[in-house]
């Protein structure tokens, strides 16, 4: 087992696809970083706005800093009654939100809900058909019979999930330390600390969420492997669902995650360039149900298919 799981892994290696992915990853780490870099920018420039206009109407800025914010979201529309608040908050989040130590963070947020399904869905399927395409699967369900095949492919998914975690973190950690020293040569950050006790952080259902997501998409694109033994039209297919086609119901397995999501980053201000898109009304536990139960059938669904597919076959 540990042998065919390190195959599946060098053969990632030697084929540039995991070398590819990881190359991927880093550039949209640092992007990410760059428009967070941005958004503490134009940040200040809001609040050094909203100053001057408290200014030139004779009003206290400093008296409804004290005050809360009083932020009403109805649909897509949002009331502020106190802009001086409101945009000192979204300074002092984006500046907080920068820091090298949030990094863990704000990349699971980045990631999980667009790029990490993707990503962990094509890797499977990847690593599902390679075999099949040089035609020595079948070398493979003899050896390791198909509970093995399926499982070494699973295994070789969170190995190479891990790589892939480790790089984006590891990659925002250095463009945050960059980032946040750029920012403050350049802005004097400093003078404006927050005003009240950061929110904590989830971290553990963070990682759960995201333990969910590898589980999940890269179980289902395996299973589409098992299933169809082709990468080219599923792959296509799934980012066209992914990246393109607005959530199809409550039903959606991308709503399921976002309203996780919401549990596990909670509600952001502007923050960063990236924000959750609106979820479609489902009960978190119910969403959390329906997203195990379907991991759990696409796991079985893939052994099923490759017990079934014939050793013998070319």
């Amino acid at each position: 087992m540990r042998r065919a799981v390190l195959e599946h892994i060098w053969l990632a290696w030697r084929s540039f696809a995991l070398p590819g992915v990881l190359v991927v990853c880093a550039l949209l780490a640092i992007a990410n970083v760059n428009n967070q870099v941005e958004s503490v920018r134009n940040d200040y420039a809001q609040l050094q706005q909203t100053k001057a206009n408290y200014r030139t109407n004779g009003m206290d800025f400093e008296s409804d800093l004290r005050k809360p914010a009083h932020v009403v979201t109805r649909g897509n529309e949002q009331t502020v009654d106190n802009l001086a608040r409101f945009d000192y908050d979204n300074l002092t989040n984006a500046v907080t939100a920068l820091r090298p130590a949030s990094s863990f963070s704000e990349a699971l947020y980045f990631f999980c809900f667009v790029f990490f399904p993707a990503l962990f869905f094509l890797s499977g399927l990847w690593l599902s058909t390679i075999q099949r395409r040089y035609r020595f699967e079948k070398v493979s369900l003899v050896r390791l019979g198909a509970t093995r095949t399926v499982l070494s492919r699973q295994l070789a998914m969170l190995v190479t999930s891990a790589v892939v975690l480790v790089v984006v973190v590891g990659v925002e950690v250095v463009a945050r330390a960059i980032g946040s020293t750029v920012i403050g040569a350049s802005l004097p950050v400093t003078a404006y600390p927050p005003l009240g006790p950061a929110p904590l952080e989830n971290v553990g259902a963070q990682l759960a969420l995201l333990l969910l997501v590898i589980v999940f998409f890269g179980g289902a694109g395996i299973t589409v492997g098992a299933l169809f033994g082709v990468l080219a039209l599923p792959a296509i297919a799934f980012l066209l669902w992914d990246l393109v086609i607005p959530f199809l119901g409550p039903g959606d397995p991308r709503n399921w995650i976002v309203i996780l999501g919401l549990n596990a980053f909670g509600k952001r201000s502007n923050d960063g360039g990236y924000h959750l898109p609106a979820a479609l009304p489902l009960a978190e536990p119910l969403a959390l149900g329906l997203a195990v139960g379907c991991a759990i059938v696409l796991a079985a669904l893939a052994y099923f298919c490759s017990r079934i597919r014939n050793p013998l076959a070319t």
